[in-house]
C-alpha cells in the first residue's frame, strides 16, 4: 500500500509539472510563436561515478570514505532531457545507467552485483524557479522519478569454513523510485559540467541475495558529468508578422494612379 501511495504521489507531481508547461509551449504571446516546441531546448548529459550499496550486506553506511572505497563500484550513465517552457524551470528526462555494487557483513558473507537501470524523471531548477531572470552560470536542480532495473548478483558465504558461491540473475525488471540533487556550471555557451547524487529505493530485499530483516535494499549514485545543450534538433524557419506589403511582387513598387 505504501509503495502504491508513493508511486501515485510521484505521478501526480510529474503531471503537475508537465501540464502547465505544455500549455505555455502552445500559447501565443507578443505577436510571435513560443520558442518552446517539441524539437527545441534539449540536452544530453554523459556522466561517470560510483554506485554504493545500502542493505543487509553493508557495514559502512555511516562512514563515507569506507563506503565509497569498499562498498561501491564504478558506474556510468547517459541522460536525455527536454526543457519545458521559456522560463526553463522544469525538465523531463530519461536515463540509462550501468553500475556495480558490493558489500559484506561481519559474518563472512559478501557479494558483488551489476545493475542496469532505466528511468523517467522530472527536474526542477531551483535558481530559475525563485529567480526567473537569473543569468548565473551556476545551476541547482532537484529531481525524482520512477524506473526499473535488472541485476546479477554473486554471493560468497564463508561461514562453514568453505566458500559457498551462489549466483542470482533476475529475469524480470524490478521497480524502483529515486530522488536526487545536482549542481551544474556552464563552461561555455552550450557546454556545462555537472555533479549529482541520487538515492535509488528498490522494492525488494534480494539485491545482495541475503534476506535478513525484510527491509528493502537501496543504492546511491554519485557522478561527475558533462552536458551539451541543443537549441533544436531541426532548423527553424522562424515566424514573421504579416507585412503591410505582403503579397506584392518582389522588386516592384506600388503603381501611382494617373491623373
Amino acid at each position: 500500500m505504501k509503495t502504491k501511495i508513493k508511486l501515485i504521489a510521484i505521478l501526480v507531481i510529474l503531471a503537475g509539472i508537465i501540464n502547465p508547461q505544455i500549455t505555455e509551449a502552445q500559447a501565443w504571446g507578443g505577436g510571435r510563436k513560443s520558442k518552446s516546441q517539441i524539437w527545441d531546448d534539449w540536452s544530453i548529459n554523459v556522466n561517470a561515478g560510483l554506485t554504493s550499496f545500502f542493505g543487509d550486506l553493508s557495514k559502512f553506511d555511516t562512514e563515507i570514505m569506507e563506503k565509497l572505497t569498499q562498498e561501491s563500484g564504478p558506474a556510468f550513465s547517459g541522460i536525455l532531457t527536454k526543457t519545458l517552457g521559456q522560463s526553463r524551470k522544469f525538465g523531463l528526462s530519461g536515463q540509462l545507467l550501468y553500475g556495480g555494487l558490493k558489500g559484506e557483513n561481519n559474518s563472512k558473507v559478501s557479494f558483488e552485483a551489476t545493475i542496469i537501470e532505466y528511468n523517467f524523471h522530472g527536474r526542477v531548477s531551483l535558481i530559475n524557479l525563485f529567480s526567473p531572470d537569473n543569468r548565473s552560470k551556476l545551476g541547482i536542480e532537484l529531481y525524482g522519478g520512477i524506473g526499473q532495473f535488472i541485476f546479477k548478483t554473486t554471493k560468497y558465504d564463508e561461514r562453514n569454513s568453505e566458500i559457498d558461491i551462489n549466483q542470482k540473475d533476475t529475469g524480470t525488471p524490478e521497480f524502483l523510485y529515486f530522488f536526487g540533487t545536482g549542481l551544474s556550471y556552464k563552461v561555455i555557451d552550450k557546454v556545462g559540467i555537472t555533479l549529482d547524487v541520487a538515492m535509488r529505493q528498490a522494492q525488494n530485499d534480494y539485491l545482495d541475495d541475503f534476506v535478513k530483516n525484510d527491509n528493502y535494499d537501496y543504492y546511491t549514485y554519485l557522478s561527475l558529468g558533462a552536458t551539451y545543450n541543443i537549441d533544436s534538433f531541426k532548423k527553424s524557419k522562424g515566424f514573421r508578422k504579416p507585412s503591410a506589403i505582403q503579397g506584392r511582387i518582389p522588386g516592384n513598387l506600388p503603381m501611382r494612379r494617373r491623373r
